[in-house]
């Protein structure tokens, strides 16, 4: 049995995984209690540490991400963290990942089968911790395999800030970046569940595996890549050349490569096969660029194309078609001032990845994108004040801020002035 503490300040969530994991897990799982905040979490970790937390990114007293940090620092990676997170709070889920938590759920999509998944991640971290001795040699190629395989999706997901950190830590896990040209591609296994089986099922693990493992013996004979898992239906492959084997030839071999290989599979395993394939970079540092265009690409893949290209999607010129898809967000930012405008919300809109938007933005338009967002918004409110038919809080709502204190606050970050001050300003 697991020994695994809930912490959580909200009483019905604490009910809801209770509920999930005495149904769903009862035969490995031994809840030893819950907690109200990261603090009381603590006391019980303190006391006799649990082999899983699942635990709340947001509490009083102490937060999740400062109780997981806590830890970590004092117990390693065991007890294994499962962190709870809202959409609005994808900055902190990558914190959560970079000390090394082994899932997030968002609250609104909890259900059964992710919370087994992620279950089952904090099991095997709990067991990679414990190994058996009579399998020590084993078990030591496993776990390098697995760092590999966590360094890579620390790279996809933006969360290794420097080339220098990022080649210290693959010498270190005898991980070779001396290749000069990356293609990065996003693929899903789709497979359709027995009646009554899930999609978390061991048979469903068994058809992922077996179709891994042909994917890799298919796709590797026409070029150098390595395979990477994400989840039980997507994984990612990075094939590496030079900058003397033509960009566009490299394309060709690609696509067949893959297509060979969804073929096989598809017979062998009646699964579903799709593929998006990012653009070339040159340093590995932009892996993670090449990664989010194949899975915007990955994203528009269908049965009629199910593999799709990234460039073909934005334009053959990819630094226009860049630009006009960063004007057409701009252009929704401005027709949308009245909404919230969160990062996750305008990037689902435009078939993005948070992440890819965020860096795509910046990059772009040499602002962030809240930043952006904000200054819009102010800048309409300003029109809205000077009209004199409005009151601030009435300005507040129209624009979408919680409250006329934060949209004070944010409309003095921005201009220099409360709302009150611009307008006696403009009235003098």
């Amino acid at each position: 049995m697991y020994r695994l503490l809930i912490v959580d300040d909200e009483p019905l969530v604490q009910i809801g995984l209770k509920t999930m994991l005495a149904k769903d897990h009862a035969d490995k799982i031994d809840v030893i209690g819950t907690a109200s905040n990261g603090q009381e979490a603590w006391d019980i970790i303190s006391e006799d540490p649990p082999d899983i937390v699942i635990a709340d990114i947001r509490m009083p007293v102490m937060t999740g991400l400062e109780l997981l940090d806590k830890s970590h620092k004092k117990y390693g990676t065991v007890p294994a963290f499962i962190m709870l997170t809202a959409y609005e709070e994808f900055e902190m889920a990558r914190q959560a990942l970079v000390c090394e938590a082994v899932d997030y759920l968002v609250k609104i999509e909890l259900n059964p089968a992710t919370l087994s998944a992620a279950i089952d991640k904090a099991i095997a971290r709990v067991d990679e911790e414990k190994p058996s001795s009579n399998n020590t040699d084993n078990h030591a190629q496993s776990s390098l395999d697995d760092l590999r395989q966590k360094l890579m999706l620390k790279l996809f997901n933006h969360l290794i800030t420097s080339k220098d950190d990022l080649l210290s830590q693959a010498a270190d896990l005898n991980l070779s970046f001396d290749y000069n040209r990356y293609i990065a591609v996003y693929g899903q296994i789709s497979s359709k569940a027995a009646p009554g089986e899930d999609s978390y099922s061991p048979q469903a693990l068994d058809i992922y595996n077996s179709s891994i493992s042909m994917a890799r013996e298919i796709i590797s004979r026409h070029a150098p890549c390595s395979i990477v898992s994400i989840d039980l239906q997507h994984f990612a492959v990075i094939f590496y050349f030079t900058e003397d084997d033509p960009v566009a030839g490299t394309m060709d071999l690609i696509t067949e490569a893959l297509e060979n290989a969804r073929t096989m599979i598809t017979s062998y395993f009646k699964t579903t096969l799709t593929f998006g394939i990012g653009s070339a970079v040159s340093a590995p540092m932009d892996i993670a660029v090449s990664f989010d265009e194949a899975r915007t690409a990955q994203q528009q893949a269908d049965n009629s194309q199910p593999i799709r290209l990234f460039s073909h999607i934005v334009g053959s010129n990819r630094r226009s078609g860049k630009d006009k898809l960063i004007g057409a967000i701009q252009v929704y930012i401005d027709e949308n001032l009245n909404g919230k405008l969160q990062l996750n919300e305008v990037a689902e809109v435009f078939g993005l990845s948070p992440a890819y938007l965020s860096v795509l933005f910046k990059k772009n338009t040499e602002t962030g994108f809240s930043e952006y967002v904000y200054t819009k918004k102010i800048d309409r409110a300003k029109q809205m004040l000077l009209s004199g038919d409005m009151k601030i809080y009435e300005v507040a709502d129209a624009l979408g801020f919680e409250s006329a204190y934060y949209f004070s606050k944010v409309f003095k970050k921005v201009d220099g002035h409360s709302p009150r001050e611009y307008i006696q300003s403009k009235s003098n």
